[in-house]
């Protein structure tokens, strides 16, 4: 329910809440979309750069110039998803449209054609990327994060549907970042042997996509959005920049993404070039999400405690300290796996709170504008995750071909210097920005205010 001012009654309404299968049905989606974001943000600029051949400096360029088009494309998909209405859904039914598509996409941005020129190489890598990312990506995810919010009208329900959605997904992104260059070594190492596993990870995507199709309903859809979704878009996007906290979020999301790139990245170098073996990346990254996963699960009374904000900005905090670690022994592999437990508990707070945070700065935007753009206040963290992830590539290959970088076993000192600046100084960049944008973020104080404020409008009007 919602909460009021002291003396005032809310007005009736229905509580839908979803059950604990229904919460895990919608967590699988995401386990399933960190399939390919696992691939691009943490294995494809290794896969071009050490197994296509192709240069650092031109695979930054080619992806930061399709994340700005992905940046777009996630505004035009919410527009989209406001106007289309079907017999399955306002937005499970993209869950369904887009599997098959997803998977094969990413099969795709693997296949990229030996022995061929530069050229060739430069459009095939451009064109595929963008068709899985900015097409099927963006029609996939977008959808699939707005979809919570109509599956219940309940605060704790929403915010528990989130950690389940959040604790799941580091499972998906685990698997990949940990299993795959033993799997690819395992089937010969070889560009078929990318080819075979990435076609596995798909079909095992579209299956647990499908669950959360057929898992997962539509309940809530407020009058409000409803008269909105009629609007002129320039309208809807007026009203949306006029949300300051969706500002700041967005930004919060390009520096998170700035650093799951960097991180990704940087990693399999990092131990390739820094510790002698790139597979040790996966135990790395596991050191890094399993603490996420406990993170995520312990999280709801600490939420309750201390606020979203306040957590998101300790978090941030954690993160920044990891990295002291790094620098004090940067070829430990045990001070290199505390700093990531470090990282995974200080990464948690972030990602158990960022979609309930969305769906208060919903609340916010319809207070202050009267006006309730569902979709597109959830592209926030698309935008923010695609820009992010662009410009991320755009200055790893940049840098990294400054330092004359070449993609061989034995890299030059410069280069393996590169790495490390990259790896240590840009989570502190990243984490850091994190720290600053929720020192000016104050929605917490203001919630319930705004709650009691919309329901009494809502009350007048019936």
């Amino acid at each position: 329910m919602a909460n009021t001012k002291e003396g005032s009654a809310a007005p009736a309404r229905t509580v839908y809440k979803t059950s604990t299968i229904e919460k895990i049905a919608y967590g699988m989606g995401d386990v399933a979309c960190n399939v390919v974001f696992a691939i691009t943000s943490s294995l494809l600029v290794y896969f071009y750069t050490n197994v296509a051949g192709v240069s650092a400096a031109l695979v930054g360029t080619i992806l930061l110039a399709s994340r700005i088009f992905d940046g777009v494309s996630d505004l035009m998909m919410a527009q989209i998803t406001d106007k289309v209405n079907s017999r399955l859904g306002k937005y499970r039914c993209w869950v369904l449209w887009m599997a098959i598509p997803y998977a094969v996409s990413a099969v795709l941005l693997v296949c990229v054609p030996g022995g061929s020129s530069t050229a060739v190489q430069a459009a095939y890598i451009f064109i595929t990327y963008n068709l899985c990312t900015t097409v099927c990506y963006t029609a996939l995810n977008l959808p699939y994060s707005s979809l919570a919010p109509t599956m219940t009208n309940d605060d704790q329900d929403l915010a528990k549907l989130n950690l389940f959605r959040m604790s799941m997904s580091p499972i998906g992104n685990l698997i990949i970042t940990a299993l795959t260059l033993p799997f690819i070594r395992m089937m010969g190492g070889d560009r078929r042997a990318w080819i075979i596993v990435t076609a596995i990870y798909g079909i095992i995507a579209i299956a647990m996509l499908l669950w959360t199709f057929f898992g997962c309903k539509e309940r809530f859809h407020p009058a409000a959005a409803k008269e909105t979704e009629g609007l002129p878009f320039s309208q809807r996007l007026k009203a949306l920049f006029a949300n300051k906290y969706f500002i700041i979020l967005t930004f919060t999301m390009i520096a998170v993404s700035l650093y799951q790139n960097v991180n990704g990245t940087c990693t399999t170098y990092y131990a390739q070039y820094m510790l002698g073996n790139p597979e040790g990346m996966g135990l790395l990254q596991t050191a890094e999400k399993i603490p996420w996963i406990i993170g995520v699960i312990i999280l709801a009374p600490f939420i309750k405690k201390f606020g979203k904000r306040n957590m998101v900005l300790a978090g941030a905090i954690l993160c920044v300290a990891s990295m002291g670690l790094v620098l004090i022994a940067p070829t430990s592999y045990p001070m290199l796996l505390v700093a990531a437990v470090m990282r995974g508990f200080g990464e948690a707070p972030f990602y158990g709170c960022i979609f309930t945070m969305l769906a208060d700065v919903i609340e916010y935007g319809h207070w202050k504008t009267g006006l309730r753009v569902h979709a597109l206040v959830f592209s926030a963290f698309t935008v923010g995750q695609k820009l992010g992830g662009g410009l991320a590539a755009w200055i790893i290959g940049h840098l990294m071909e400054s330092s004359g970088f070449t993609g061989l076993e034995v890299e030059i000192p410069s280069a393996v210097a590169m790495v490390k600046n990259l790896y240590i100084w840009g989570s502190v960049l990243a984490w850091g920005l994190v720290a600053v944008l929720m020192i000016v973020y104050h929605l917490d104080k203001q919630y319930n205010t705004i709650i009691t404020e919309l329901a009494e409008r809502e009350n007048a009007k019936a």
